[in-house]
């Protein structure tokens, strides 16, 4: 029963989470953590495979059979990796504030992790945008099996968002 997550919208769901609460046996070596709070709908699972899987995916990829690659100071040169496009991204979408430490300032990153579907959709639209306007390279969307319809599941979502 470890790692168990109820969202609860109905009173169904609710003697659900109780019955499962009530089946708990309370071990002292063992304590479970019980955290009651307001739902928030997150990025899911398959939207995660999907931004790595296919969106950083093809980014690298056609970055890579370009030639494009990140120039170093020693003269060396890496290639952009689905981990550093990531981080890359971060810093230009989703950066929430910044600090002051030691006189310096620090700039702090929100995480995909937490971005709600809408919010998510708006993240991968503004991620090709910006691969198409500086490098001209454009992410398609997938033609075929599990990333075409996570992309369909989520391009529903950005045009919801872009009725509101």
């Amino acid at each position: 029963m470890e790692g168990e997550f109820w969202v609860v919208r109905t009173p169904v769901q609710k003697a659900n989470a109780l019955d499962h609460l009530n089946r708990l046996k309370p071990d002292s070596e063992k304590p479970m953590a019980v955290k009651v709070e307001p739902f928030r709908a997150t990025r899911s699972t398959l939207q995660n495979r999907f931004l790595w899987g296919w969106v950083y995916a093809e980014i690298a990829r056609q970055l890579d059979e370009a030639g494009i690659v990140i120039p170093c100071d020693d003269g060396t040169e890496h290639p952009y990796t689905k981990e550093l496009l990531h981080e890359i991204f971060k810093q230009k979408f989703l950066a929430i504030g910044s600090i002051e430490a030691k006189g310096k300032s620090i700039t702090l990153y929100g995480s995909t992790t937490k971005l709600t579907k809408k919010k998510f959709s708006e993240y991968l639209e503004d991620v090709r945008r910006f691969v198409f306007d500086f490098w001209h390279i454009t992410v398609t969307d997938p033609y075929a099996g599990e990333y075409k319809a996570i992309w369909g599941e989520l391009s529903r979502g950005c045009k919801d968002h872009k009725r509101g």
